[in-house]
């Protein structure tokens, strides 16, 4: 059973080379072909290991635990969740599990930015108990304060927990290889999935900038720029600015629009890279991706194809 990890920068097509490996016969998707965020979304596992091992403090490991079992809790019972039943309810205990494994030493505390964000009836509450009923910090409902445990032994808690949650879907084939869309940073494609284990395959897709302002433009989207072209055109310079080039040549790079409209040479390629039989069986509706391939020429005006064409034509 291998893990292939899909990324990209959002709108960039990565959701369309992660369907085609989950339409083969011998892939499958935990997540009913949804997108998993727990690793790098804010709160999720890259935060908790930079917290506790390149920015380490005693009060910011204590606030990153609190920040995590509150993002796997909402997490769990977001309408996200429901609607596409992504997590099995097993997860929250799942997740508590693991933060009892990568705390070395815990303890209950109160540190004054917690008291501080702490609303006024839990104050109350606090004074009442601590100095009327005279109980000590174990008997409080404070936050849990920890020392972490060693980077290698968070590691190999965290891809012991993830393949937990994969396993506790009801649909789970042992025989099959793991496809996961946007399981990671796309800007640093190898350090944020290492959580996933050695054995993991990376998958990084680009796409044509006017194509990627055209789908933010088309979906609304409001995680992106895809309402003014201008600060489209600024938002993708920075953001290209920010790719770890080093690690972008350690991972399997695909260009969407090549990939699809080349699709019988690139598949064969990228399943050399993947070590998967190139005669696999798929349903995957190619038909349907290429007649949406250009769909920019159609949608966006002149001006707009003009102006990303004039300041971002090196990204091609």
């Amino acid at each position: 059973m291998d893990m292939v990890i899909v990324l990209g920068s959002g709108n960039s097509g990565a959701g369309a080379v992660h369907d085609f490996l989950l339409s083969r016969e011998d892939f499958q998707s935990p997540f009913n072909g949804k997108e998993f965020r727990l690793v790098n979304d804010p709160d999720g596992i890259d935060e908790l290991y930079c917290s506790f091992y390149d920015n380490f403090s005693v009060n910011g490991c204590a606030n990153k635990i609190n920040n995590f079992l509150t993002f796997t809790n909402n997490y769990y019972f977001s309408n996200y969740n429901k609607k596409n039943k992504i997590l099995d309810k097993s997860f929250i205990k799942l997740s508590r599990e693991f933060i009892k494994n990568i705390s070395y030493i815990e303890y209950n505390g109160s540190p004054q930015f917690f008291f501080d964000k702490i609303s006024f009836l839990k104050k109350i509450n606090f004074y009442f108990k601590r100095f009327i009923l005279n109980k000590n910090s174990k008997e409080i409902d404070l936050i849990k304060m920890i020392m972490p445990c060693s980077r290698n032994q968070f590691l190999y808690y965290s891809e012991n927990y993830i393949k937990k949650i994969f396993r506790s879907n009801y649909n789970f084939d042992e025989k099959k290889n793991i496809v996961i869309e946007q399981g990671g940073n796309f800007l640093n494609p190898i350090s944020s999935t290492k959580y996933y284990g050695k054995q993991r395959k990376i998958i990084v897709v680009t796409r044509n900038p006017k194509a990627i302002y055209w789908s933010m433009k088309r979906r609304n989207s409001l995680s992106y720029p895809g309402n003014d072209v201008k600060i489209f055109v600024k938002w993708y310079k920075e953001f290209i600015t920010k790719i770890n080039k080093e690690e972008f040549r350690g991972v399997i790079n695909i260009k969407f629009e090549n990939f699809f409209e080349n699709f019988e040479t690139e598949t064969k390629i990228l399943s050399n890279k993947l070590n998967i039989d190139i005669n696999i069986k798929n349903t995957f509706n190619l038909d349907y991706t290429l007649k949406n391939l250009y769909k920019y020429k159609d949608n966006l005006s002149s001006d707009e194809i003009s102006y990303i064409d004039n300041n971002l034509n090196e990204y091609y």
